[in-house]
């Protein structure tokens, strides 16, 4: 631990009564994706205090911001989340399910805790960068609507993350460490059917019926699944089917969530789920559009960074958990059917394997917006013991535990790896060349390209949830 990040960890020390008011105000005001403006402002505004300069709004979402300070290279960035899921409230520290609001939106993912640790361990980094007179740019960026896997595509495309040197971001999850795996690519997009209305009883031979032609892709799909690869996932919702039965369905809407491990197989996924949409079309005399919602890239981990990062978290150390948490989480386990052995929050680091290298890494099988940037720009991630082990993430045990103080405390310890690391990065060049000659060679074997062109439009958040989602929300 050099001087200059004992300053940084003394900062964040320090300043935890900040840090935790601003978990627990983005915890206590819940917000879907694309509509996080009390979340959002409140992060703008921890780092405006700080002397950061920030810019809204960038790549047309309100909610979204670039915070920077300082001039010159090289540039470290780190990546904010904020945004709640629908249907998951829940009030903090209970062992059983109590909601705040009734469908209302929870914090689920802890990306409370997500957006004030990349803010503090920014904030950090920058104090000890200025009292040490280490020359460098610090940036924040601050990403709406991960939980659609809106916000970072857009702004990947729109370059808003071009010149990075170094990306760090980090999750919640019941481990500790350096997150070495990769994650699945994806395709978000919703297919359209426009028939004709019509009497159903009286009238039936007038009407083309959209719904049909949703039910009949929906089985074509299913039938696919057994022509491609095991470890592909394709997940639907009708997310629209009519009013009422005796009125032929004029318009009806399926969403499609396809993923798989890598970007070129949802490719093929995506081009035949076309062809199927064309056919349903075809048997039911109806026309048929689609609009892609979002398009993300498996994560790209980078074994240079990910060395780096690791001594960080061992000269920093897991979260000081105390025999209360433990209780605590202890109970939290129970009420989902769980029994922890040993300590419910971990208190060990997880080694990964840094002896393999992309592709041959582990997959987590979920989807997540960052892996675009990590093909950008080589991307260091971390994960922390936010939960007792074995609580599902998107649960209201897990919303339960994000406004916790357990929660907290690994909150505050992963932004101390975090500003520890953007600080190795700022004082050693040699390791920013060689992270990004990895890079280089993962580009090498697979160019990157936006899934999304200049064509695709920004979704709204009554295109992700509907209207009634954003008056409830609201």
């Amino acid at each position: 631990m050099t001087k200059a990040k004992r300053t940084a960890c003394r900062w964040i020390d320090e300043n935890r009564r900040t840090y935790e008011e601003t978990a627990r105000y983005i915890w206590e005001n819940p917000e879907l994706s694309l509509v996080e403006f009390k979340s959002s402002e409140k992060l703008q505004e921890v780092l405006r205090t700080a002397g950061f300069k920030v810019v809204p709004g960038v790549s047309g979402m309100p909610t979204a911001f670039v915070a920077s300070w300082g001039s010159g290279k090289p540039l470290i960035g780190f990546l904010a989340e904020f945004d709640a899921l629908p249907n998951l409230s829940q009030k903090a520290g209970f062992t059983r399910q109590s909601p705040v609001v009734p469908g209302g939106p929870g914090h689920g993912c802890g990306h409370n805790l997500l957006g004030a640790s990349s803010c503090a361990a920014a904030v950090a980094a920058k104090t000890s960068l200025e009292k040490h007179r280490i020359p460098g740019t610090v940036k924040v960026f601050g990403c709406p609507a991960e939980e659609t896997l809106v916000g970072k595509i857009f702004m990947a495309r729109d370059g808003v993350f071009d010149g990075t040197d170094v990306m760090i971001a980090w999750h919640p999850g019941d481990l500790n460490g350096v997150d070495y795996n990769s994650m699945l690519a994806m395709t978000s997009a919703k297919f359209r059917f426009k028939g004709r209305s019509a009497h159903a009883a009286s009238a039936p031979h007038a009407g083309r019926n959209a719904l049909d032609a949703v039910e009949l892709m929906d089985i074509a799909m299913k039938f696919m699944r057994g022509h491609i690869i095991q470890e592909a996932r394709v997940m639907s919702v009708v997310s629209r089917g009519g009013e009422v039965p005796n009125n032929v369905p004029p318009d009806a809407e399926v969403w499609y969530f396809l993923r798989a491990p890598r970007r070129a197989e949802v490719d093929r996924i995506w081009d035949w789920a076309k062809d199927i949409a064309k056919g349903a079309a075809l048997m039911t005399q109806t026309k048929t559009r689609h609009s892609i919602l979002a398009a993300t890239w498996e994560v790209l981990p980078n074994s240079v960074l990910a060395e780096i990062g690791l001594a960080n978290v061992s000269h920093v150390g897991p979260p000081p958990f105390t025999p209360e948490d433990q209780r605590f989480g202890r109970e939290v386990l129970r009420s989902s059917g769980r029994q922890a052995k040993g300590s419910a929050f971990d208190e060990e680091i997880t080694l990964p394997d840094l002896g393999k290298t992309f592709p041959d890494v582990d997959v987590y099988p979920a989807s997540t917006d960052l892996g675009n940037v990590s093909w950008l720009v080589p991307t260091l991630s971390f994960k922390a013991a936010t939960l007792a082990k074995g609580t599902a993430l998107h649960s209201w045990q897990s919303v339960s535990q994000s406004c916790s103080a357990p929660a907290m405390k690994a909150g505050l310890t992963v932004a101390k790896w975090m500003a520890a690391s953007a600080l190795d990065f700022f004082t050693d060049s040699e390791a920013v060349r060689k992270a990004w000659e990895e890079h280089q060679g993962h580009l090498s074997a697979t160019p990157y390209h936006h899934p999304i062109d200049q064509k695709v439009k920004l979704p709204s958040h009554t295109d992700l949830y509907g209207d009634d989602s954003l008056r409830s929300h609201l």
